[in-house]
Protein backbone atom coordinates (compact mmCIF):
# COMPACT_ATOMS: atom_id res chain seq x y z
CA UNK A 1 0.00 0.00 0.00
CA UNK A 2 1.22 3.48 -0.86
CA UNK A 3 2.55 5.47 2.09
CA UNK A 4 1.49 9.02 2.89
CA UNK A 5 4.99 10.27 2.00
CA UNK A 6 4.86 8.50 -1.36
CA UNK A 7 1.42 9.98 -2.01
CA UNK A 8 2.36 13.62 -1.43
CA UNK A 9 5.63 13.40 -3.35
CA UNK A 10 3.59 12.81 -6.52
CA UNK A 11 2.62 16.47 -6.49
CA UNK A 12 4.79 19.49 -7.18
CA UNK A 13 5.44 21.66 -4.10
CA UNK A 14 2.84 19.97 -1.91
CA UNK A 15 4.41 21.62 1.15
CA UNK A 16 3.66 25.07 -0.34
CA UNK A 17 -0.01 24.41 -1.08
CA UNK A 18 -2.80 26.24 0.68
CA UNK A 19 -3.38 24.22 3.90
CA UNK A 20 -7.06 23.76 3.01
CA UNK A 21 -6.05 22.01 -0.20
CA UNK A 22 -3.56 19.92 1.77
CA UNK A 23 -6.41 18.87 4.09
CA UNK A 24 -8.54 17.82 1.11
CA UNK A 25 -5.79 15.69 -0.37
CA UNK A 26 -4.81 14.14 2.95
CA UNK A 27 -8.44 13.29 3.57
CA UNK A 28 -8.60 11.71 0.11
CA UNK A 29 -5.51 9.63 0.93
CA UNK A 30 -6.92 8.44 4.25
CA UNK A 31 -10.28 7.49 2.74
CA UNK A 32 -8.75 5.81 -0.31
CA UNK A 33 -6.50 3.69 1.92
CA UNK A 34 -9.35 2.15 3.89
CA UNK A 35 -10.63 4.68 6.43
CA UNK A 36 -14.41 5.05 6.39
CA UNK A 37 -14.14 8.56 7.80
CA UNK A 38 -11.49 10.85 9.27
CA UNK A 39 -11.30 13.36 12.09
CA UNK A 40 -9.43 16.60 12.43
CA UNK A 41 -6.95 14.77 14.67
CA UNK A 42 -6.32 12.14 11.98
CA UNK A 43 -5.46 14.90 9.55
CA UNK A 44 -3.29 16.77 12.04
CA UNK A 45 -1.39 13.54 12.70
CA UNK A 46 -0.66 13.40 8.98
CA UNK A 47 0.57 16.99 9.03
CA UNK A 48 2.92 15.99 11.84
CA UNK A 49 4.08 12.88 9.97
CA UNK A 50 4.92 15.01 6.95
CA UNK A 51 6.61 17.68 9.08
CA UNK A 52 4.18 20.28 7.76
CA UNK A 53 3.17 23.38 9.66
CA UNK A 54 0.02 22.61 11.61
CA UNK A 55 -3.19 24.05 10.19
CA UNK A 56 -4.94 25.40 13.27
CA UNK A 57 -8.37 25.62 11.60
CA UNK A 58 -8.61 22.01 10.43
CA UNK A 59 -11.64 21.22 12.62
CA UNK A 60 -13.44 24.43 11.63
CA UNK A 61 -12.60 23.91 7.96
CA UNK A 62 -14.14 20.44 7.97
CA UNK A 63 -17.33 21.54 9.78
CA UNK A 64 -17.74 24.64 7.61
CA UNK A 65 -17.54 22.60 4.42
CA UNK A 66 -20.08 19.91 5.15
CA UNK A 67 -22.45 19.17 2.26
CA UNK A 68 -25.28 21.69 2.32
CA UNK A 69 -23.06 24.54 3.47
CA UNK A 70 -20.89 26.65 1.16
CA UNK A 71 -19.00 24.35 -1.23
CA UNK A 72 -20.10 21.15 0.44
CA UNK A 73 -16.83 19.26 0.07
CA UNK A 74 -17.45 16.94 3.02
CA UNK A 75 -20.08 14.59 4.39
CA UNK A 76 -20.29 14.07 8.13
CA UNK A 77 -20.61 10.45 9.24
CA UNK A 78 -22.64 9.10 12.14
CA UNK A 79 -19.40 8.44 14.01
CA UNK A 80 -18.58 12.15 13.98
CA UNK A 81 -15.84 11.88 11.39
CA UNK A 82 -15.83 13.22 7.85
CA UNK A 83 -15.44 11.86 4.36
CA UNK A 84 -15.15 13.64 1.04
CA UNK A 85 -18.33 14.28 -0.90
CA UNK A 86 -18.35 12.08 -4.01
CA UNK A 87 -17.72 14.85 -6.57
CA UNK A 88 -14.75 16.22 -4.65
CA UNK A 89 -13.34 12.73 -4.13
CA UNK A 90 -13.63 11.99 -7.86
CA UNK A 91 -11.96 15.28 -8.83
CA UNK A 92 -8.98 14.56 -6.59
CA UNK A 93 -8.92 10.94 -7.73
CA UNK A 94 -8.47 11.98 -11.37
CA UNK A 95 -5.51 14.18 -10.44
CA UNK A 96 -4.00 11.55 -8.15
CA UNK A 97 -4.22 8.84 -10.79
CA UNK A 98 -2.83 10.97 -13.62
CA UNK A 99 -0.10 12.76 -11.68
CA UNK A 100 2.26 9.77 -11.29
CA UNK A 101 2.32 9.27 -15.05
CA UNK A 102 3.05 12.93 -15.71
CA UNK A 103 5.71 13.12 -13.03
CA UNK A 104 7.34 9.88 -14.15
CA UNK A 105 7.64 11.09 -17.73
CA UNK A 106 8.83 14.56 -16.81
CA UNK A 107 11.49 12.98 -14.58
CA UNK A 108 12.56 10.87 -17.55
CA UNK A 109 13.02 14.08 -19.50
CA UNK A 110 14.71 15.81 -16.58
CA UNK A 111 17.34 13.07 -16.46
CA UNK A 112 18.44 14.17 -19.91
CA UNK A 113 19.14 17.69 -18.66
CA UNK A 114 22.30 16.54 -16.88
CA UNK A 115 23.66 15.23 -20.18
CA UNK A 116 23.34 18.61 -21.90
CA UNK A 117 26.60 20.48 -21.42
CA UNK A 118 25.79 23.88 -22.93
CA UNK A 119 24.45 26.17 -20.20
CA UNK A 120 22.08 28.11 -22.47
CA UNK A 121 20.72 24.93 -24.02
CA UNK A 122 20.21 23.39 -20.62
CA UNK A 123 18.23 26.43 -19.46
CA UNK A 124 16.11 26.30 -22.62
CA UNK A 125 15.47 22.57 -22.14
CA UNK A 126 14.37 23.15 -18.54
CA UNK A 127 11.84 25.71 -19.75
CA UNK A 128 10.50 23.24 -22.32
CA UNK A 129 10.11 20.56 -19.66
CA UNK A 130 8.38 23.02 -17.35
CA UNK A 131 5.83 23.55 -20.13
CA UNK A 132 5.35 19.80 -20.25
CA UNK A 133 4.71 19.61 -16.51
CA UNK A 134 1.78 22.02 -16.79
CA UNK A 135 0.47 20.13 -19.84
CA UNK A 136 1.36 22.88 -22.34
CA UNK A 137 2.33 20.23 -24.85
CA UNK A 138 2.23 22.50 -27.90
CA UNK A 139 4.70 24.86 -26.22
CA UNK A 140 6.92 21.92 -25.29
CA UNK A 141 7.03 20.75 -28.90
CA UNK A 142 7.74 24.21 -30.32
CA UNK A 143 10.50 24.98 -27.82
CA UNK A 144 12.19 21.61 -28.28
CA UNK A 145 12.20 22.07 -32.03
CA UNK A 146 13.78 25.53 -31.74
CA UNK A 147 16.42 24.10 -29.41
CA UNK A 148 17.18 21.18 -31.71
CA UNK A 149 17.57 23.22 -34.89
CA UNK A 150 19.65 25.86 -33.12
CA UNK A 151 21.90 23.14 -31.70
CA UNK A 152 22.40 21.48 -35.08
CA UNK A 153 23.09 24.79 -36.83
CA UNK A 154 25.64 25.72 -34.18
CA UNK A 155 27.31 22.34 -34.60
CA UNK A 156 27.50 22.75 -38.38
CA UNK A 157 28.72 26.35 -38.16
CA UNK A 158 31.51 25.38 -35.80
CA UNK A 159 32.50 22.01 -37.24
CA UNK A 160 31.03 21.23 -40.67
CA UNK A 161 30.56 24.58 -42.38
CA UNK A 162 32.73 23.74 -45.39
CA UNK A 163 30.84 20.50 -46.06
CA UNK A 164 27.51 22.29 -45.68
CA UNK A 165 28.50 25.10 -48.05
CA UNK A 166 29.65 22.59 -50.68
CA UNK A 167 26.20 20.94 -50.54
CA UNK A 168 24.55 24.37 -50.66
CA UNK A 169 26.59 25.35 -53.73
CA UNK A 170 25.36 22.23 -55.53
CA UNK A 171 21.77 23.00 -54.61
CA UNK A 172 21.65 26.79 -54.10
CA UNK A 173 18.81 28.58 -52.37
CA UNK A 174 17.19 31.70 -53.79
CA UNK A 175 18.05 33.76 -50.72
CA UNK A 176 21.49 32.50 -49.79
CA UNK A 177 24.26 30.74 -51.73
CA UNK A 178 26.77 30.44 -48.90
CA UNK A 179 26.67 30.48 -45.11
CA UNK A 180 29.15 33.08 -43.91
CA UNK A 181 27.62 34.23 -40.63
CA UNK A 182 25.53 32.12 -38.28
CA UNK A 183 22.49 34.33 -38.92
CA UNK A 184 22.59 33.28 -42.58
CA UNK A 185 20.89 30.03 -41.55
CA UNK A 186 17.73 32.07 -40.99
CA UNK A 187 17.46 32.56 -44.75
CA UNK A 188 17.01 28.83 -45.28
CA UNK A 189 13.71 27.08 -44.78
CA UNK A 190 14.05 24.41 -42.11
CA UNK A 191 13.10 21.69 -44.59
CA UNK A 192 15.85 22.93 -46.92
CA UNK A 193 18.36 23.06 -44.07
CA UNK A 194 17.60 19.44 -43.16
CA UNK A 195 17.91 18.37 -46.80
CA UNK A 196 21.31 20.08 -47.14
CA UNK A 197 22.59 18.62 -43.86
CA UNK A 198 21.78 15.16 -45.23
CA UNK A 199 23.33 15.93 -48.67
CA UNK A 200 26.51 17.11 -46.92
CA UNK A 201 26.76 13.82 -45.04
CA UNK A 202 26.46 15.59 -41.70
CA UNK A 203 23.33 13.71 -40.65
CA UNK A 204 22.27 10.21 -41.66
CA UNK A 205 19.18 9.42 -43.67
CA UNK A 206 17.55 8.02 -40.52
CA UNK A 207 18.19 11.30 -38.70
CA UNK A 208 16.78 13.20 -41.67
CA UNK A 209 13.60 11.10 -41.49
CA UNK A 210 13.25 11.88 -37.77
CA UNK A 211 13.74 15.61 -38.36
CA UNK A 212 11.30 15.68 -41.28
CA UNK A 213 8.66 13.90 -39.22
CA UNK A 214 9.18 16.16 -36.22
CA UNK A 215 9.10 19.27 -38.41
CA UNK A 216 5.60 18.25 -39.53
CA UNK A 217 4.52 17.82 -35.90
CA UNK A 218 6.05 21.17 -34.97
CA UNK A 219 4.18 22.86 -37.81
CA UNK A 220 0.90 21.42 -36.55
CA UNK A 221 1.66 22.41 -32.95
CA UNK A 222 2.65 25.96 -33.88
CA UNK A 223 -0.64 26.82 -35.57
CA UNK A 224 -4.25 26.78 -34.33
CA UNK A 225 -5.85 23.50 -35.38
CA UNK A 226 -8.18 20.79 -34.17
CA UNK A 227 -5.27 18.43 -33.52
CA UNK A 228 -4.90 17.34 -29.89
CA UNK A 229 -1.41 16.98 -28.46
CA UNK A 230 -1.01 14.52 -25.61
CA UNK A 231 1.75 14.00 -23.09
CA UNK A 232 2.68 10.79 -24.92
CA UNK A 233 3.13 12.67 -28.20
CA UNK A 234 5.23 15.39 -26.54
CA UNK A 235 7.35 12.79 -24.75
CA UNK A 236 8.05 10.86 -27.94
CA UNK A 237 8.89 14.13 -29.71
CA UNK A 238 11.29 15.16 -26.95
CA UNK A 239 13.09 11.85 -26.53
CA UNK A 240 13.59 11.43 -30.29
CA UNK A 241 15.10 14.88 -30.79
CA UNK A 242 17.17 14.97 -27.62
CA UNK A 243 18.55 11.47 -28.09
CA UNK A 244 19.14 11.58 -31.84
CA UNK A 245 20.26 15.16 -32.34
CA UNK A 246 20.94 17.16 -29.19
CA UNK A 247 23.16 14.54 -27.55
CA UNK A 248 24.78 13.24 -30.75
CA UNK A 249 26.16 16.39 -32.34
Amino acid sequence: MESLEEFVTKFDDFSKWDPRKQVDYICYFLISTGNKSVTAKNIQDCFDELSLRTYSRTAQYLSENVKGFKNGKYVKSDSGGYRLERRTFDEINIVAKNEPVKIQVSKQLEELITKVKNTNEKSFLIEAINCYRVESYRATIVLLWILTIDHLQNYIFGNKLNEFNIALAKNPDKKVSKIINYDDFEELKESKFIELAKSAGIISNDTRKILDEKLGIRNSAAHPSGITFTGHKATEFALDLIGNVLLRF
